[in-house]
């Protein structure tokens, strides 16, 4: 019993090389050891109904979609190079046109990818990778915008290069690129790209916690407005509570040079993640950055320099039966945007959403699912889209072999 302890909490990340993360969700160490598994592919479709399909809120109209596509996944565990992927091949379709535009047909593809390597006991590699194409925000990501603006391809890899000093003190180089790209000339503005690079110093101070401190550089290009680059200098800890749960805390200060300024605004992340009991599980996240995502205004050709962002998600799953699963969760993403140019007014946007599912299993392959969603966004000001409320309910099967 004791040595699958010892096991697990080496697999909870604590002796695993950081900022790998695909998501804000990976935040926190994850918990419970790895499953490998041969190639699997699967096929899906869905069918629901949208009641705001423009994210209007005088404008309001609804219409069905039918979603599909083919999905496969792969992972590796065991072996020395370690390496995962999970794709996803497919895309959605209205009855009606959606978003304002005469677009009907829209994009269901994903990608995500992990991969690591241990040249020998002191030394390790991880690398990451995630790819959407998609018109729904994921805002979990970090740098996702606050609305669906219609197809966006997004992306991120990351890269990093640990390497153990002695039993205790190590160092990590990582480096990552990012960005958005939007297929709709209306939103193109907010197109940008990230690269970003960073340097840490980490002490093992158990088998079970690990402090750092970072020095972090992040290079922002906008197709349109403002470049920026950041500085960030963090301090953080990951630790491994027990067996069925993890932590990560990181704080520091973030020096944010746009325009010829340079201002220093706080930073924070946290991660937490738990099985809470048999069957019961969660993730949550919350996250404070100065971004630099829809800070342009092209009609009055106006930039904000500032946009503090906070993000807060909460997902969980339960096993009911072995059959009969349910998942539930909620976001949260409110950015306050200040000091405009050419007169522009401190405005700000709150994004709310919720959703819950559930799945059941006929046969080992054959299973069926229904989902709600529910979006809520408010904002102060005239900047951006107006506020809105959506609806979303579907129903599907899927196969898998």
């Amino acid at each position: 019993m004791k040595s699958a302890i010892v096991k697990a909490l080496f697999f909870c990340g604590v002796l695993t090389v950081p900022a790998t993360a695909l998501t804000l969700y990976d935040t926190a160490p994850a918990v419970g050891l790895p499953e490998s598994y041969a190639v699997r592919y699967g096929v899906y479709m869905n069918a629901g109904y949208d009641d705001n399909l423009n994210n209007s809120k005088d404008n309001r109209e609804g219409g069905g979609f039918v979603r599909y596509g083919v999905t496969a996944s792969y992972a590796d565990n065991e072996a020395v190079t370690k390496k995962s992927y999970d794709v996803r091949l497919g895309g959605q379709l209205y009855n009606k046109t959606a978003n304002g535009t005469d677009q009907r047909n829209f994009s269901d593809i994903s990608v995500n990818a992990r991969l690591s390597h241990a040249f020998s006991s002191s030394s390790q590699y991880a690398g990451s990778f995630v790819l959407r194409y998609s018109p729904e925000p994921d805002y979990a990501n970090g740098i996702s915008s606050a609305h669906t603006q219609g197809d966006c391809l997004n992306w991120n890899l990351s890269n990093s290069y640990s390497q153990t000093i002695d039993c205790r003190w190590s160092w990590t180089a990582n480096f990552g690129y990012s960005g958005n790209v939007y297929t709709d000339s209306d939103y193109e503005v907010d197109d940008r790209t990230y690269v970003t690079g960073g340097l840490s110093l980490n002490f093992r101070h158990s088998a079970r916690t690990t402090y750092s401190f970072s020095a972090t550089w992040r290079d922002e290009m906008r197709s349109e407005g403002y470049d920026s680059d950041s500085i960030y200098t963090t301090f953080s800890v990951n630790h491994a509570i027990s067996p069925v749960a993890s932590v990560s805390l990181t704080a520091g200060a973030q020096v944010k040079m746009i325009d010829g300024e340079n201002n220093i605004y706080p930073n924070l992340r946290l991660g937490y993640n738990r099985q809470l009991t048999k069957g019961l599980s969660m993730r949550a996240y919350l996250s404070l950055d100065n971004e630099n995502v829809d800070t342009y205004n092209r009609y009055s050709r106006s930039n904000y320099l500032s946009d503090m962002t906070w993000r807060v998600g909460l997902d969980c799953s339960y096993v009911f039966t072995p059959r009969v699963s349910f998942s539930f969760g909620t976001s949260l993403l409110d950015a306050s945007y200040s000091d405009g140019t050419r007169g522009a007014q401190d405005t700000g946007r709150t994004t709310w959403t919720a959703f819950a599912g559930m799945n059941y299993k006929f046969t080992e392959q054959l299973s069926g699912n229904l989902r709600y969603n529910y979006t809520y966004s408010d904002s102060e000001s005239n900047f951006g889209t107006d506020d809105y409320y959506r609806n979303v309910v579907s129903a599907g099967l899927s196969y898998s072999f």
